[in-house]
């Protein structure tokens, strides 16, 4: 991840904590998907797979999880955005967040990506604004967008 500063990452992980929230126990997440810990949606890989929902889980295995994921969202941003490392970090931040949020299903915004590499960050407000994704995440895609739209060229 050497595209990303420790502040960046440091920033992104904060975010995250609020954004996805918090549960040491296996929880139903806004869509219905087992979750648990900071927004680890359970894959059938995943040792906890078949516990029940409310099953108390270690914070060792949150921090693992979590850090997994970061990095596989870190890793899905690039991929989708290989420009990336010459954004402002804001918009890192704001793109690693939704990689989080989304994984792949990411590079469907086809309209965001041209936004993004055009580094027409308010018409990329207006693309993020403007999906399902939007309505499903609530205040934190009105943060997301609003920050997107202050952010200025460095």
């Amino acid at each position: 991840m050497s595209w990303l500063t420790s502040k960046e990452i440091d920033s992104i992980k904060a975010q995250l904590k609020i954004d996805e929230g918090f549960d040491n126990k296996i929880y139903l997440d806004s869509l219905g998907l087992r979750t648990f810990g900071i927004g680890h949606l359970l894959k059938e890989s995943d040792p906890e797979y078949k516990l029940p929902v409310g099953t108390v889980i270690s914070q060792e295995r949150i921090d693992s999880a979590f850090a997994d994921d970061f990095n596989e969202a870190a890793a899905t941003a690039k991929a989708i955005y290989p420009e990336c490392e010459t954004w402002p970090s804001e918009v890192k931040e704001i793109m690693v967040n939704m990689a989080f949020n989304m994984g792949g299903k990411l590079r469907q915004f086809k309209n965001l990506a041209k936004a993004l590499k055009d580094r027409d960050w308010n018409t990329a407000a207006d693309e993020m604004k403007d999906s399902k994704w939007y309505g499903q995440v609530k205040s934190r895609g009105e943060r997301l967008v609003a920050r997107m739209r202050a952010v200025k060229e460095n």
